[in-house]
């Protein structure tokens, strides 16, 4: 099963929706990390069947989104924020704290506009990068485990 994760699109909406239409048939959820409030308001009006979650950004100014949440996908705990409220700038070392304390296989957060992907401690971290500079994430969960890797649009 297919995650696709995406994070500052910063109005870049073609970049948003040519990973939309790129991933359409093959993603089981979309997971969007902030800082994209208005791509992620036409995507719902645009196609409401899709599988999609997301929480606020630090530029998400009048979004009712969530600050993180928690979800389990396909037996899996999956943590998710958009990373400033952790200071992921400046390192992750609160934002591993976090991942650990709610017991997190996957954690996904954005903010940085750096793609990243490492496993500290078992857990596998992901940030996408930002749409408004090309980048984006797929997080495959299957019976052999978890992969997890950035992509270019």
């Amino acid at each position: 099963m297919r995650i696709v994760v995406t994070s500052d699109t910063h109005r870049a909406s073609r970049d948003f929706f040519n990973i939309l239409d790129r991933h359409r048939n093959n993603a089981d959820l979309w997971i969007n990390l902030g800082d994209s409030e208005k791509e992620i308001e036409l995507l719902e009006m645009s196609d409401p069947k899709l599988n999609i979650k997301c929480v606020c950004g630090n530029c998400d100014w009048s979004s009712t989104a969530p600050m993180e949440q928690i979800i389990t996908f396909n037996g899996k705990r999956v943590f998710f924020t958009h990373g400033h409220r952790y200071h992921v700038k400046y390192g992750y070392r609160e934002l591993q704290q976090k991942a650990e304390a709610v017991g997190a296989d996957i954690c996904l957060f954005g903010h940085t506009h750096e793609p990243y992907v490492e496993i500290v401690n078992g857990i596998y971290y992901l940030n996408p990068g930002a749409v408004c500079q090309g980048s984006y994430g797929i997080v495959d969960v299957v019976p052999g485990g978890i992969m997890a890797y950035t992509n270019k649009i």
